[in-house]
């Protein structure tokens, strides 16, 4: 009997030990996160040569990001016909510090909002749904070394923006080629919740800091994006790109312009060690204020992971504007090269150099700027 008690409550104990161990081992379905980045270095531009702080993205900023997985959807295990199965939101705090066309120097803090969307889940094979701010699908692809990288994105010099605010889709065609739409607003959101000026006083000026809302007022601009092309495991992906959309003119203001493009990528990947990604859009332009330009875009760049901790990137990309009915034309370009010294996932520190350049005002810029990137908290 005193063995049987002994046994008994062995197992007892047991039992009781692992009920508790595994309540306290619930799955996380809510993580918070926050980034630091400080870059800044030597700059030449029109103004001349100067040690500042970057006037070039990835600003200085402090970025949150809160992710939610749902909590239903994880212990139902299946979808009926369409279930929320995470959300997130991000927004950032950059830091901006110019010296204007007048030689004055200028300076804000925004509150920007990122990404921020829902996405749901479907009972379609391989086949999801967001709702929200997110990158719209022209030509985008992950890189080895995501984390605020410096290389050049060939969309934002195109549209001014990489994200929009509305609904995108992601489905497969077939086992070899996958579809990404997105139907937004054309920019809507490409501007900062909250703006803070007048941070710099120059000479005898004395200005306050003012605080302003920015103006979301709907301009009926919009934007149809879609990629076609092969999953992202392949070696080799080929995609085909179509945009069409009515935006902001980024090159003058208060002007609306009429976008078309139709181009293709390419992207050539050998295990997680080298990337070499290839994208040419062409197509044209139309707005009050120019007229119709025809218009060509290409960007190459190549990714290396050196050792166990280092990664090289280097990037040359256009944009090219020729007008229909004038000699006129705008032609801008950006070679760029990061060296990455990797920490931990989290924590990196980059070696940057840029040489850019607007040929019509043969304005040309470079810098070499030292960047520094601090993540704390958990991601998903």
């Amino acid at each position: 009997m005193k063995q049987i008690f002994v046994i008994g409550s062995f197992l007892l104990a047991t039992a009781v030990h692992s009920q508790s161990a595994l309540k306290q081992k619930k799955q996380q379905t809510t993580f918070f996160y926050t980034q630091v980045n400080i870059h800044g270095g030597y700059i030449h531009d029109i103004n001349g040569g100067r040690f500042d702080v970057t006037n070039r993205a990835p600003k200085n900023q402090v970025a949150f990001q809160l992710f939610s997985l749902n909590k239903r959807r994880l212990q139902k295990g299946y979808v009926r016909t369409l279930s929320l199965s995470s959300s997130k939101l991000r927004f950032s705090i950059p830091f901006d510090k110019t010296v204007n066309s007048s030689g004055q120097r200028e300076a804000n803090f925004r509150l920007q909002m990122l990404d921020t969307w829902l996405k749901f889940d479907t009972k379609w094979d391989r086949t999801t749904l967001w709702i929200g701010n997110k990158s719209i699908p022209y030509g985008h692809n992950p890189r080895l070394d995501p984390v605020s990288s410096f290389m050049t994105n060939m969309i934002k010099m195109d549209l001014g923006f990489v994200q929009d605010l509305g609904v995108f889709v992601k489905t497969p065609l077939s086992d070899k080629l996958d579809l990404e739409l997105s139907i937004t607003s054309g920019g809507m959101l490409n501007k900062p919740i909250l703006v803070c000026d007048n941070l710099i006083k120059n000479g005898a000026q004395r200005i306050d800091p003012k605080f302003s809302f920015s103006n979301y007022a709907y301009n009926n601009t919009w934007l149809v994006s879609s990629h076609i092309g092969h999953p992202t495991y392949r070696k080799n992906e080929l995609g085909l790109n179509i945009v069409s959309g009515r935006i902001d003119n980024t090159l003058i203001p208060n002007d609306l312009i009429y976008i078309n493009r139709i181009g293709g990528d390419w992207i050539h990947k050998f295990q997680e060690k080298l990337k070499w990604s290839n994208q040419l859009t062409g197509g044209y332009s139309n707005s009050d204020a120019e007229g119709s330009l025809a218009s060509l875009h290409f960007q190459t760049s190549l990714e290396l992971f050196l050792g166990k901790h280092f990664f090289f990137s280097t990037s040359y990309a256009f944009n090219f504007h020729r007008s229909m009915s004038s000699e006129l034309y705008h032609f801008n370009y950006i070679n760029a090269q990061s060296l990455t010294y990797s920490f931990s996932p989290h924590t990196r520190i980059r070696l940057n150099h840029y040489h850019a350049g607007i040929v019509e005002a043969s304005e040309k810029r470079w810098g070499l700027l030292l960047q520094l990137v601090i993540g704390f908290g958990k991601r998903p």
